[in-house]
């Protein structure tokens, strides 16, 4: 068995993974898990020796766990890295020495957030965390959208190196994807078995402090809530950042909250008008 493999989710990533498969080199084997590509994503992968393999996209959680199962057999460690993200060689230094340590089954890392060439080192990236670093065995991803793993049983850590996130794609296609994630927020918010809940919330880990956070969030009257979330991000300092950081608050914190709260409130209103024949 392999100690580590380093897993990305791509679609149409002509654009971003090169760099990203750069950050790698030859330090682990690659598995690239394509949802459908159009461009040459899939041909750059192959062309950096990256094992390629096609899978129908449903959610988020569903890929990850996905490629989850394909690692189990044949790697003890594997790091989630999506295809706008570097490994800067202080974070490899990092995974290798977390990797060494026995009593060890996942690790955070924090973001290095950088927007339209500028680095964000305040507002709401500035603290936040994701787990990337995990035994295949072990994790497995919760929600279809916003997924996370449920940590509550593992062992873990926070690596001391930001991992960099750096989109090199037009403007637009930001748009685009957060169209795509809106929509889906909107179905997980409307489908009765996705209502917010307090199951698995506790306060020993991120994640179970995540469910809670989520749980509250949903509990502020629609239209209301990206108000409150705009806030909180200007309250963490993002007009610390100059124009760059008011604006990605302005876009990642008030516009699109505020789009999967549209989308939740047609819906609802489609829904009212079907049901008195109206529709």
């Amino acid at each position: 068995m392999q100690p580590l493999a380093v897993i990305i989710l791509t679609l149409d990533e002509e654009r971003n993974l090169p760099k990203a498969l750069r950050s790698i080199g030859d330090r682990a084997p690659v598995i690239v898990v394509d949802s459908g590509s159009c461009d040459r994503t899939q041909a750059i992968a192959r062309a950096a020796g990256a094992e390629v393999i096609e899978h129908a996209f449903v959610d988020y959680a569903s890929q990850r766990n996905f490629a989850l199962e394909r690692a189990t057999e044949r790697f003890e460690w594997v790091f989630f890295l999506d295809a706008d993200e570097e490994l800067s060689p202080a974070l490899w230094a990092d995974i290798e020495a977390a990797i060494a340590e026995p009593a060890l089954d996942g690790a955070y890392v924090r973001l290095e957030v950088w927007w339209v060439g500028h680095r964000l080192t305040h507002g709401e990236y500035a603290d936040a965390m994701v787990l990337r670093l995990m035994r295949p065995e072990i994790a497995r991803f919760q929600r279809s959208n916003n997924e996370r793993v449920d940590d509550r049983a593992m062992r873990v850590k926070i690596l001391d190196t930001r991992l960099i996130h750096r989109d090199l794609r037009p403007l637009a296609e930001w748009f685009r994807k957060h169209v795509g994630y809106a929509q889906r927020e909107a179905r997980h918010y409307l489908d009765a078995q996705a209502q917010p809940s307090l199951e698995g919330f506790h306060l020993r880990t991120r994640a179970g402090r995540r469910v809670g956070l989520y749980w509250a969030y949903n509990k502020i009257p629609l239209m209301v809530r990206p108000f409150l979330f705009h806030a909180r991000a200007l309250a963490k300092g993002a007009w610390r950042d100059g124009i760059p950081g008011l604006v990605f608050a302005g876009m990642h914190a008030l516009w699109y909250p505020m789009l999967i709260d549209l989308l939740i409130y047609e819906a609802k209103r489609e829904a009212k008008l079907a049901a008195r024949g109206e529709g």
